[in-house]
C-alpha cells in the first residue's frame, strides 16, 4: 500500500474515532439528563462531560480536533435559520425589538470578552510552558 493511502486511512480513522467520541459524550449526555429528569438538555450535559473527560486527560486528541475543525467551519450554517427567522418578526412592538437587540449585542459583547479572557489565558500558560523547557 502505497505511503498516501496509509496516510489517508489513518486520518480517516482518526476522524471516525473523533466522531465517535463525540456522539458517546453526546448520547451519554442524554442518557443522564433522561435518567436524573435533568431540565438540562442531553447535549449539554454531554460537552460538560467531555469538558471534564479532556481536563483529566490534559489534551485533545488528534481525531477529535479533526471533528471539531470541520464543525466550526459549518458552524456558521447552524446560525443561518435563526437569522432568517428574525426576517419573519416584523409585528415585534419597540419594546421588543429594543429587548432583542440588547440581547443579541449583550451576548456578543459577553461571548467576544470570554473569547478573549481564555484567548489571553492560554497564552500565558503557552509562554509560561516554553520557559519551564528552556525553548
Amino acid at each position: 500500500m502505497p505511503p498516501e493511502s496509509k496516510s489517508r486511512s489513518r486520518k480517516a480513522l482518526h476522524w471516525l474515532l473523533g466522531a465517535g467520541l463525540l456522539l458517546t459524550f453526546d448520547f451519554a449526555g442524554r442518557a443522564l439528563a433522561a435518567s436524573l429528569s435533568l431540565s438540562v438538555p442531553g447535549p449539554v450535559l454531554g460537552m460538560l462531560l467531555l469538558l471534564l473527560a479532556l481536563m483529566l486527560y490534559g489534551r485533545v486528541p488528534y481525531g477529535l480536533g479533526m471533528v471539531a475543525e470541520q464543525i466550526l467551519r459549518l458552524l456558521v450554517l447552524i446560525f443561518l435559520p435563526a437569522t432568517v427567522g428574525i426576517y419573519f418578526l416584523r409585528d415585534l412592538s419597540g419594546g421588543d425589538w429594543f429587548a432583542l437587540l440588547a440581547a443579541m449585542v449583550i451576548g456578543t459583547l459577553i461571548s467576544l470578552t470570554l473569547t478573549a479572557l481564555l484567548l489571553n489565558h492560554l497564552i500565558q500558560r503557552r509562554t509560561r510552558r516554553r520557559g519551564e523547557h528552556g525553548q
